[in-house]
């Protein structure tokens, strides 16, 4: 196994976790799940959110074993360019969050640390979206390569 190997492998496997991971924590959250998914689709939130969550583990053993992944990398692309859109819906409804009456001095403080810890969370995760739309791109483009199981090069951008 040469260098380049263990550097494809790595890199499928990191990506992959990043989403089969995270699809177990959706089906615990399924109604935190559900109304996150409405940011985007107004209709038959629940339908995206359970198609959303099965193409993610699906997809992320696609890019893991090399089976078809560019096809999983293509919707990954168009995927996480829509995860980050729904991260900056989420930093605009944190940042307009006004504390509640009721606190004065130190709680206000603190109050607007959390508001300010909420919205710099959400554009971080904007942006790690665009980096893992980036590579699901790559994938599209140059197929999952060495040690894969089936169709290691995407048939029609690859090499």
């Amino acid at each position: 196994m040469t260098a380049a190997d263990v550097a494809w492998v790595s890199l499928r496997s990191v990506y992959a976790w990043m989403f089969i991971y995270p699809a177990i924590g959706l089906v615990r959250d399924w109604r935190g799940t559900v109304e996150t998914t409405a940011l985007l689709f107004k209709w038959q939130p629940a339908l995206f959110a359970a198609s959303s969550v099965a193409a993610m583990f699906i997809g992320g053993l696609m890019i893991l074993l090399g089976a078809f992944g560019w096809i999983a990398g293509l919707y990954f692309f168009v995927f996480c360019l829509g995860g980050a859109r729904i991260h900056y819906r989420l930093a605009a409804k944190a940042g307009q969050t006004k504390p509640p009456s009721d606190l004065q001095g130190p709680e206000q403080d603190a109050f607007a640390g959390l508001v300010g810890l909420a919205v710099v969370g959400h554009v971080t995760s904007a942006q790690k979206n665009f980096v893992l739309a980036a590579v699901g791109l790559f994938f599209f483009l140059m197929g999952t390569g060495p040690c894969s199981i089936a169709d290691s090069v995407a048939p029609f951008f690859g090499e």
